[in-house]
C-alpha cells in the first residue's frame, strides 16, 4: 500500500500539470474577429453599436449646375439625415433610425438583412437611388471606411463614394 500512495504522490504533480495546462490552454479564446491582419473587419465588430457617417465624399463628383463641382456630400446633407444611425444586429438585420431630427416623409426605422463577408464586402447595405459595392475597412475602434463603387439612379457614370462611419 505504501508503494502504492508514493506512486501516486509522486505522480501527482505532474498530474495537476498537465491537467492544468489542459484547462488552461482551452478555455483561452483567440477574439480573431476583432483584429483582421488586413484592416478588415467581421460581424461581431460592427453588432450592437449605433453607427453613425461622419464623413461621404464622391469622385467623379457631381455638375453642381454653376460650373464647379460637388465633392464632399455630406456637407449638403440635411441636418435629419446627419443624424440617422444603423444598428447592425448578430442575427443578420440591421435598423436604420431616422435620429431625433426625422425627416418629413420618412419613417422613424427602417429594417434590411445584411451580411459581412470574409473580403469586408458588405451585402445588404444599401444608399437610396446607389447600386454597387460596398467594401469596409476598419479605420480604429470606432470608425469604419466604407467605400461604394457603383451608379447612381439614372446616371450612367461609375462613381466611388467614400463613407466614414463612427460608433456613437
Amino acid at each position: 500500500m505504501k508503494k502504492v500512495f508514493k506512486r501516486f504522490v509522486g505522480d501527482a504533480p505532474l498530474f495537476l500539470v498537465a491537467m492544468m495546462s489542459v484547462l488552461f490552454f482551452t478555455q483561452c479564446r483567440k477574439h480573431k474577429d476583432e483584429n483582421k491582419p488586413d484592416g478588415g473587419i467581421t460581424t461581431s465588430y460592427l453588432v450592437g453599436k449605433k453607427w453613425q457617417t461622419k464623413a461621404m465624399t464622391v469622385t467623379p463628383g457631381f455638375d453642381d449646375g454653376q460650373g464647379g463641382t460637388i465633392t464632399d456630400l455630406y456637407a449638403i446633407m440635411p441636418a435629419c439625415v446627419k443624424d440617422n444611425f444603423t444598428i447592425f444586429k448578430a442575427d443578420g438585420s440591421a435598423v436604420e433610425d431616422e435620429g431625433a431630427d426625422k425627416c418629413p416623409g420618412t419613417n422613424q426605422t427602417r429594417t434590411y438583412t445584411w451580411k459581412l463577408k470574409d473580403d469586408g464586402t458588405l451585402e445588404g447595405f444599401t444608399m437610396e437611388d446607389f447600386t454597387g459595392t460596398f467594401k469596409s475597412v476598419k479605420n480604429s475602434d470606432t470608425k469604419v471606411t466604407i467605400t461604394a463603387t457603383g451608379k447612381m439612379a439614372d446616371d450612367n457614370t461609375v462613381r466611388t463614394l467614400t463613407i466614414v462611419i463612427e460608433a456613437i
